[in-house]
């Protein structure tokens, strides 16, 4: 299928409401097809691109997998070899890219790097992360919740931490299906004001709300889900000790959690640093579906390059039949 407007996921934002919710509801279908019928053919044929400049378990596994178990390819490039920006220019890898496979995707430390890669492309270029932007992260949190509440729309999620690229993900998806995000972080650790300017209109007209609050007890007060991520994201490690000393009374611990309503859940994007932001008694408790997330990570990927490389796919035909 050819598409008739091409559409990359740089942000969240890339998606309106309700092609969102039709990329999560897809990914609920695709789940469930590929639990009781295996693999799929739905991208036969198919190629895609990933650039990685950051180390990668998670990320690396489910897009390469998930290329596979929908029957099409993945071939991931070294940075190193391709050296975007210095061997090369962005715009001329893009162009190049774009004749050879059918997507890209790009997890770099510059943002920049992933919206020029999308500006001279003419396949879709999936962010799959950037220093400032997680949105993959965060659609597998919405297929998480979906299954774990049955709903996204009023339900209170509440980051406790700095304010990084998968609180700014996060608060994307807040903002666009009417969730009530509260940020619980020490003083100086606040979102990326531009950020939260561009979601002002979103939480607006979808019933959602924003909060920031320096006392972490307050934030989870009425929380349905507690997210939590490490305090030091790769390259802060020359940070770590003040962040270490400045984060210390906002651990996701036992006590946190008793704060919290008794029906909440806890989920971190992984890898953990246990005993710093969550504590091994949460991340071992019943309340913790981080490995649940993690396995939606799967298919929430699969459900944005079907959605992307090929247009999208009623349920009834994810196995291109």
């Amino acid at each position: 299928m050819i598409q008739s407007k091409l559409q990359h996921l740089n942000t969240l934002l890339d998606l309106d409401r309700s092609r969102l919710e039709d990329v999560l509801d897809l990914a609920a279908a695709i789940k469930r097809e590929y639990k009781s019928a295996g693999a799929s053919d739905a991208l036969k044929g198919r190629t895609a691109a990933m650039i990685f400049e950051k180390p990668s378990l998670r990320t690396r596994v489910t897009f390469e997998a998930g290329m596979v178990q929908l029957g099409g390819a993945a071939i991931n490039l070294d940075p190193s070899q391709i050296s975007l920006g210095n061997r090369e220019s962005v715009k001329d890898a893009a162009l190049c890219l774009s004749r050879w496979v059918d997507a890209i995707i790009a997890r770099t430390f510059s943002h920049k790097l992933v919206t020029d890669l999308a500006k001279h492309a003419t396949v879709p270029v999936i962010n799959a992360l950037t220093d400032l932007h997680h949105p993959c992260q965060a659609l597998a949190l919405g297929q998480t919740l979906m299954e774990k509440r049955g709903k996204l729309t009023g339900l209170r999620l509440a980051f406790v931490g700095d304010g990084n690229n998968v609180a700014n993900s996060l608060a994307e998806l807040a903002a666009q299906v009417g969730m009530h995000f509260i940020l619980a972080c020490p003083k100086g650790y606040e979102q990326n004001p531009e950020v939260l300017k561009s979601l002002e209109p979103y939480f607006k007209r979808s019933g959602g709300s924003y909060t920031v609050t320096h006392d972490a007890d307050a934030g989870v007060a009425k929380a349905d889900c507690i997210y939590t991520d490490v305090w030091v994201s790769m390259g802060e490690e020359a940070q770590a000790e003040q962040k270490k000393k400045q984060f210390a009374g906002f651990q996701v611990n036992s006590r946190l959690l008793a704060k919290a309503p008794a029906e909440c859940i806890v989920t971190h994007c992984l890898p953990a640093h246990l005993d710093e932001e969550i504590a091994q008694e949460v991340m071992d408790s019943e309340r913790c579906v981080c490995f649940d997330e993690a396995e939606n990570r799967l298919h929430a990927q699969k459900a944005v390059l079907l959605t992307l490389i090929d247009g999208g796919k009623p349920a009834a035909v994810v196995r291109g039949r």
